[in-house]
């Protein structure tokens, strides 16, 4: 997908008790925009904008005056603590000085009254030509639910964005039910270092907000459509909730395997999924650990992208045992 490429899509079908929140591309594309952000690793500003965007996207354009509690939850601050006050004028004055992503005149002890700077002079805040649907907007749980991702977390909230723009694009434009994207091209595109798009994916992958199909240098697919590059398909935010009570039930039914299935998935094709926990677990309850373990540290010498990754391959390497190598 190219510049030329992108073109205005609809999002989900609106609840008409909703608004519909738009946020322009255009912040992510602009490199002194978000991008500036992450060359800065501004973490807490880019959290503060999000929940910033969506509140006066939900508000129709209206000034919103968040209060101390609600900006500290955004961001992962303390409200208690009596620094934080200073930290947050700070992180505000940063969004309308420095990135200039928002616009409020300073009042001294009150509450300022906060816009949504336009990405581009002269463009429509409240419906620009190319936008990431963001009706589900930013908060304190979403920012847990990518922390567990420690160093990688910055990069997940980023890409997250990105890739549901891609993920609606494909599926709108060209009736794809998956998005790929070179990361020289995301670099490109979205003025981030390669390394930086790289983390934020593979930690979508691990969280399940996104599933991979690994492309293949020497396989050719039908209209040369991607070769080499990673095939995604979008689950959403939803998905980490769905495997979290996937997971408590699988834990009862493999309790004496659970655990150790669990470990085992850093070796498959996205990770931790449902599918892969449990085919490991009945993998070890019908091989045993020992056999399984075995069967595992033969994928582990498989490049990351290798199409063997998987608990079918596990199958046929443990229902052959004595080859020395494994199945062809």
């Amino acid at each position: 997908m190219t510049a030329e490429n992108l073109e205005n899509h609809p999002g989900p079908e609106s609840d008409e008790a909703s608004p519909p929140c738009k946020l322009d591309l255009s912040y992510f594309t602009a490199p002194h925009l978000c991008p500036l952000m992450v060359h800065r690793k501004a973490r807490r500003s880019f959290e503060l904008f999000l929940y910033l965007a969506h509140r006066f996207l939900q508000a129709c354009g209206a000034p919103v005056s968040p209060d101390h509690k609600e900006l500290c939850a955004a961001c992962g601050l303390d409200p208690s603590n009596p620094h934080t006050g200073p930290m947050i004028s700070r992180l505000l004055r940063s969004l309308r000085v420095t990135y200039q992503v928002i616009d409020y005149q300073p009042v001294q002890r009150k509450r300022p009254q906060i816009c949504l700077a336009p990405a581009k002079p002269g463009t429509d805040v409240l419906n620009p030509k190319h936008y990431v649907y963001f009706r589900e907007g930013w908060g304190s749980r979403d920012r847990a639910v990518f922390a567990t991702q420690a160093t990688r977390a910055f990069a997940a909230e980023y890409l997250y964005l990105i890739a549901q723009y891609e993920a609606t694009l494909a599926g709108q434009k060209y009736g794809r039910s998956y998005w790929f994207f070179p990361l020289e091209k995301i670099a490109e595109r979205y003025h981030i270092s390669a390394r930086f798009a790289s983390r934020g994916l593979r930690a979508l992958v691990d969280l399940g907000v996104l599933r991979v199909a690994p492309g293949q240098y020497r396989i050719t697919a039908a209209n040369d459509e991607f070769g080499a590059s990673n095939r995604y398909y979008w689950q959403g935010l939803g998905e980490v909730i769905r495997r979290r009570i996937e997971f408590d039930h699988l834990r009862l039914q493999y309790e004496k395997y659970f655990d150790t299935a669990s470990s085992l998935t850093a070796e498959l094709i996205n990770g931790e999924t449902v599918k892969n926990v449990v085919g490991l677990c009945e993998l070890l309850a019908a091989h045993g650990e020992r056999a399984v373990r075995q069967a595992v540290g033969r994928l582990a010498g498989q490049p990351r992208r290798s199409l063997r990754r998987r608990v079918a391959y596990l199958q046929a390497i443990l229902s052959s045992p004595g080859t020395g190598e494994p199945p062809r």
